[in-house]
């Protein structure tokens, strides 16, 4: 998996950094994501912004390569995600989480971009976290039994689960990658998706019995 700690495309676009005509924290590790939006828009700080992106890094690429499957359109929007960022610092209230207004940018861009390439979207399974994302959907299908996760020790299992999610209607899918990959609470997942939280919770029942029902049918989990 290929992230960025600042992308090229960013630096390119990023302006000259002016002299500061305020005073700035101390210590940037200190400051909050809204502080360090600002301390960009006002002072074009790359120092904050890139303590924004290295931030979020890992869980917005993360996001976005769950979605498409493949690295260098995962890195593409990526890149273009934090950009748009860059774009709408000035539009940023702290009334939202930085990282859900950041994945709905994402998301609006990997939506954009099947429309483009006229694909259909899918989420890729097996390309990351291995025992803890087995775990993960082993206590989704089978309940909170810590022994559960041995269901999803089989290498089958995990292909079968994979082809099963590119199955899933898309508001399903992407409710599914929210809440299990990115372990996000149902109230956010709804900011991100514009939906409501009920209507959420409805699509991540719905994903997880779908896919129980295709591993029933396949033989590999008890009914």
């Amino acid at each position: 998996m290929r992230t960025r700690q600042t992308p090229k495309s960013i630096e390119r676009v990023a302006k000259p950094e002016r002299k500061r005509t305020e005073a700035s924290p101390k210590s940037l590790d200190d400051c909050t994501d809204f502080d360090l939006l600002q301390l960009y828009e006002r002072e074009t700080s790359h120092a904050a912004f890139e303590l924004l992106v290295q931030r979020h890094r890992r869980q917005v690429y993360n996001f976005i390569y769950k979605m498409v499957g493949k690295a260098e359109p995962a890195e593409d929007i990526f890149q273009e995600t934090f950009l748009r960022v860059l774009k709408n610092a000035g539009s940023y209230t702290p009334r939202a989480k930085f990282t859900t207004w950041c994945l709905q940018i994402a998301r609006n861009l990997t939506l954009d971009h099947y429309k483009r390439e006229n694909l259909r979207q899918h989420a890729s399974i097996d390309a990351s976290s291995g025992n803890d994302e087995e775990q993960s959907f082993a206590a989704l299908l089978k309940g909170t039994d810590p022994e559960s996760h041995e269901i999803l020790q089989s290498r089958e299992l995990i292909d079968e689960v994979r082809v099963a999610i590119t199955h899933l209607p898309e508001n399903q899918r992407e409710a599914l990658v929210l809440r299990v990959h990115q372990d996000m609470p149902y109230a956010e997942i709804a900011e991100i998706l514009g939906s409501p939280e009920g209507t959420v919770k409805y699509w991540v029942h719905e994903a997880i019995a779908a896919l129980s029902k295709y591993l029933q049918k396949k033989g590999l989990v008890d009914g």
